[in-house]
């Protein structure tokens, strides 16, 4: 954020994190470095470069991007300028103060369309460019039978064929770019398909948005986390991301991080994920299963949690905190596997994650396989 433009984006990244990482890393030293994109073709270099330069790297895993460019006005009167832009099925949406949402004619009334591959525009390239589409099961389309967008960053088994132009692969980051003005009431939501994968829409998730800010002093923070809330209740089953950008408003500090601790799994790739996320908001295992026990863990979980072993001291103090630590300690160790035969927690989630981004290659067959494989390690008995 400058003084008279600000620059967001959301990268959902799938097959691992590799890629939605580095694409945030280097889209924000070169933003620093360069200053803001000049106009479209000054966007569309960035994103080729930023692409190319991943795809010459080692790492695997692709990510969407949705983004967007604030300008402000330059005089008394006149209106913001959005630039809006787009590659993959995350999604942008402008929002009046009053709930209602501004039809930008994307996909059910957003500023963005979802690139998807069973689309007309979308398949013709596929098609064109040496893939093809294949309907799996549930009616979602694949690129290749595997990749569920048609647009974003890496990806490379997706863009050896074709060429040699970047739009000219089956998949491309090449971004569709819009223009749009308005008031300095109205606020942009940045979301991932996590947020609409359910059953919440684009003018529920703005008009619930506004009504939380009504609620809560005008705090996007609060309404962004509450919309993440709200998609799961609605049936979500993906990972939620959700940015709200305000065009006017206290200029108040707001907590720049609240960490809200969730249920813990004795899992090595969850605590791995746990510990991740506790150390962005500043705690450590031992502080987040402490703030989870005092403030959001129910009887059952709490049960669960101190095993045969004595309850944590009730007053606060070194002896408590010891506690917590005896038991992170134990839930980070190498033995806190799921199940039998659960070999690398990590691997495994990975490989997960890599079949619901349609990022694993090769037959179905092919890919559940690999994941059997991975689960099995570790055990002598090579049972699942």
């Amino acid at each position: 954020m400058k003084d008279s433009w600000g620059f967001f984006g959301v990268f959902d990244g799938h097959g691992g994190d590799q890629c939605s990482a580095y694409v945030e890393k280097v889209l924000t030293e070169k933003i620093e470095n360069n200053g803001c994109p000049a106009d479209d073709d000054a966007i569309r270099e960035m994103m080729f470069s930023t692409d190319q330069e991943f795809l010459d790297t080692d790492m695997g895993s692709g990510s969407t991007a949705t983004m967007c460019i604030v300008r402000k006005p330059a005089a008394a009167g006149e209106k913001h300028k959005l630039v809006v832009i787009n590659s993959g099925d995350s999604r942008v949406m402008l929002g009046r103060n009053d709930g209602s949402i501004v039809d930008g004619g994307g996909t059910d009334q957003g500023l963005t369309v979802d690139h998807k591959p069973n689309y007309p525009g979308e398949r013709e390239r596929i098609y064109r460019c040496g893939g093809h589409v294949e309907e799996a099961e549930g009616g979602c389309a694949r690129v290749n039978g595997d990749l569920a967008v048609s647009r974003g960053f890496g990806d490379r088994e997706f863009k050896k064929t074709g060429g040699p132009d970047p739009r000219d692969h089956p998949v491309t980051i090449d971004p569709d770019i819009t223009h749009i003005d308005c008031d300095d009431t109205d606020f942009i939501m940045l979301v991932c398909d996590g947020v609409s994968e359910g059953d919440f829409p684009n003018p529920e998730v703005v008009k619930y948005a506004a009504e939380v800010m009504a609620e809560h002093g005008g705090d996007p923070g609060i309404a962004a986390r509450l919309v993440c809330h709200k998609s799961v209740e609605r049936n979500s089953k993906d990972n939620v991301t959700c940015m709200i950008v305000k065009l006017s408003g206290k200029e108040d500090k707001c907590k720049e991080v609240e960490f809200n601790p969730g249920p813990v799994t004795e899992h090595n790739g969850f605590i791995t994920a746990y510990k991740a996320i506790a150390a962005k908001a500043g705690y450590t295992l031992a502080e987040a299963l402490e703030k989870r026990y005092d403030e959001n863990m129910n009887e059952e979980e709490k049960e669960k949690l101190v095993g045969n072993g004595p309850e944590p001291p009730a007053s606060k103090g070194e002896e408590r905190s010891e506690w917590f630590k005896r038991k992170a300690g134990k839930l980070d160790s190498p033995s806190q596997e799921s199940g039998a035969g659960a070999g690398d927690g990590n691997d495994l989630l990975r490989l997960l994650g890599q079949l619901q981004g349609g990022g694993l290659g090769g037959s179905p067959t092919d890919q559940l396989r690999a994941i059997l494989q991975t689960a099995s390690q570790g055990d002598p008995a090579g049972g699942v």
